[in-house]
């Protein structure tokens, strides 16, 4: 992809290349004296912005696994695209006693000390997240075999499955400030502007399909029956209430518990904000405070793969060991590359993936195979002498499924007679692929007191801005990572 050359007053976007292949460098860290530090894309495309017009005194930094640094005036990067040469490397500079380590002894001493490598005490960590997730429907099927209800026929269901739309994608990007350290227990969370990108005619897709269905069921259902749904040997009861008001979303109620009232009373707005601390929390567990450890399988698994010495470079001066790692037992599920510091013994970089399905589930007809998880994990030491989570990406694939019979029936206990009223028999069969995507760029990290955590107000709530298309301007004055071409091209229906 080419990269346009943008070098405005306060703004610059810049491709950084390998010099010898001329391939895109994705993860490329780029900081300026300005106080700017961002993450080049997966196609090597970066950006940054200045509260003030470049002057001559502003410089540019690049830094990557292999490469030889760049240093630069940003008034001096003309080209759209800067080519990075491999950084030689003066073996006569290494340690001897260091490059006679074993692969699988030099994976030891990365495992140890966790606390003296990484910045676990509390800190003030200003953050860029993008979430994208997309799905597609592979089938969508149901078959009638009896209804009692002349609306509900095969026409009905297949005109209906027809209206869904057979993909869906959506994105979502917040800044904010994450307070605390990395445990569960000391984590306040403070969006400050946030974005929803999403398909509205899609959206309003589902909602015609649920209005539909509780439209027959006005129509056709007594006001005190109640449902039981069976499917195999499950059987549910449900109030029909539940499904024909329409300020509930009632086919999700279909499928859930009174575990869940507590969630589904709470605004949009208290719904976001905790979906991204949730997120934030998750992501928090590879820095395990408790175990003291970084929490990666290859490390806190280790004698599940094989390792080897691939390789021993540089990032800026700091001398690096390449470790490559596959799987060498059952258990493991991963392989890929792990990058570690020469002095510290603390991994900095890895990147891995799966080698197998990570989750292979069926079950009377319902089915869940997440068969793809790319990971990658940088980490920085800003202005401390530890290492602190700087960015990770990660992306799963995974597909769901349910192949079985449905049988709904309507009963009523006000009524003369059999209390069975309306019965509708059929198999479903359906099968959807879902994609989700998190990229998570930390810009700064600076030591936060006791005291001051303690007196921070607790965000609780949080409206992002709602788009149906992709709007550039949107993140002028943020530190950000550029997004790809799937996501700069996102128009909906409506456009």
């Amino acid at each position: 992809m080419a990269c346009p050359c943008m070098l405005f007053g306060q703004e610059i976007q810049r491709a950084i290349h390998d010099s010898l292949t001329k391939a895109p460098i994705p993860f490329v860290t780029v900081t300026t004296n300005f106080g700017q530090k961002t993450i080049t894309n997966e196609e090597g495309v970066f950006r940054l912005i200045h509260k003030k017009n470049f002057a001559a005194t502003d410089s540019v930094f690049i830094s990557c696994m292999g490469f030889a640094t760049y240093k630069q005036a940003v008034l001096k990067v003309t080209d759209s695209i800067i080519y990075l040469p491999e950084k030689s490397i003066d073996l006569e500079g290494v340690i001897l006693t260091q490059r006679e380590l074993t692969a699988e002894e030099i994976i030891q001493k990365a495992s140890e000390g966790f606390g003296e490598k990484y910045e676990l005490s509390l800190t003030e960590k200003e953050f860029f997240m993008r979430e994208s997730y997309a799905q597609r429907w592979n089938r969508m099927e149901m078959r009638v075999k009896k209804s009692s209800i002349s609306e509900f026929n095969q026409r009905f269901w297949d005109s209906l499955f027809a209206t869904l739309p057979k993909h869906d994608a959506w994105h979502t990007e917040s800044v904010g400030t994450l307070y605390g350290d990395w445990s569960n227990e000391k984590q306040k969370l403070t969006l400050i502007r946030a974005v929803e990108l999403a398909d509205t005619v899609n959206d309003r897709g589902y909602e015609q399909i649920e209005t539909k269905i509780t439209q027959v069921l006005d129509k056709n259902v007594k006001s005190n029956s109640y449902f039981k749904l069976k499917s195999g040997i499950f059987s549910t009861k449900i109030d029909r209430d539940k499904i024909i008001e329409q300020e509930k979303d009632s086919l999700t109620d279909l499928t859930q518990t009174a575990d869940h009232k507590e969630e589904k009373e709470k605004s949009p707005a208290e719904k976001f904000h905790q979906n991204r601390k949730s997120e934030l929390r998750n992501i928090a567990q590879f820095m395990n405070v408790k175990k003291n450890i970084l929490d990666v399988d290859v490390l806190s698994n280790a004698s599940r793969y094989a390792f080897e010495l691939l390789n021993f470079t540089y990032f800026d001066e700091t001398p690096v060991y390449v470790i490559g790692f596959s799987p060498a037992r059952k258990k493991a599920k991963f392989a890929g590359r792990i990058y570690i510091d020469a002095d510290r013994f603390a991994p900095v970089q890895m990147e891995y993936e799966n080698t197998k399905d990570l989750r292979n589930f069926a079950l009377l007809g319902i089915s869940l195979r997440v068969f793809r998880q790319v990971l990658r994990l940088k980490f920085d030491r800003f202005e401390s002498e530890k290492y602190q989570l700087q960015y990770i990406e990660r992306i799963t694939k995974f597909s769901t499924g349910i192949e079985r019979p449905l049988k709904i029936i309507e009963k009523n206990k006000f009524v003369k007679g059999r209390r069975k009223q309306n019965e509708l028999v059929a198999d479903i069969d359906m099968q959807l692929d879902h994609e989700s995507k998190l990229t998570l760029l930390i810009s700064s990290n600076a030591s936060l007191k006791e005291s001051s955590f303690e007196r921070l107000e607790k965000q609780t709530a949080f409206s992002p801005e709602k788009r149906n298309n992709f709007d550039p301007r949107f993140w002028e004055g943020y530190t950000i990572v550029e997004p790809n071409q799937l996501i700069r091209s996102f128009r909906t229906s409506e456009n």
